[in-house]
């Protein structure tokens, strides 16, 4: 079976279309490629940001509102928390075990707390590590 989507116009297979049962035919009207599109254009506004990061935040267990958000994202002028880069976005660094929220950090640098672990103990070998053998900004 197809469809033809309300974005685009093309007629396309229900593979195309994201699944919704109270709708008519059991899809949604814009096939996945076009609704991907207008998602990408509503998170750019304040209202789709305050959604998306709400339901993100939601599903990863981390206790902030978006209010809450943009109060600590402005009281550090947009700036990672550890390596003091400004971002136009943060990651929420969090406890995962509490859902404790600890700051705002840039990817690269919410990664790395990740990847180590979480743990001090790895984060002092890793820069004795980099002392010892040289890095970018030793």
């Amino acid at each position: 079976m197809s469809k033809v989507c309300s974005a685009c116009g093309i007629d396309k297979p229900f593979s195309e279309y994201t699944k919704r049962y109270d709708r008519p035919v059991g899809v949604r009207p814009r096939c996945k490629e076009c609704q991907r599109k207008v998602d990408a254009n509503i998170r750019l506004t304040d209202a789709g940001k305050k959604k998306y990061r709400k339901q993100l935040w939601r599903k990863s267990g981390i206790e902030i509102t978006y209010e809450e958000y943009k109060e600590r994202y402005e009281a550090i002028e947009g700036k990672c928390e550890i390596c003091d880069e400004q971002f136009p976005s943060l990651c929420v660094d969090h406890n995962h075990e509490t859902g404790e929220v600890r700051g705002l950090l840039c990817t690269p640098c919410n990664l790395a707390i990740e990847h180590l672990k979480e743990s001090s103990n790895i984060m002092k070998k890793a820069i004795e590590y980099i002392e010892n053998y040289g890095g970018r900004n030793v």
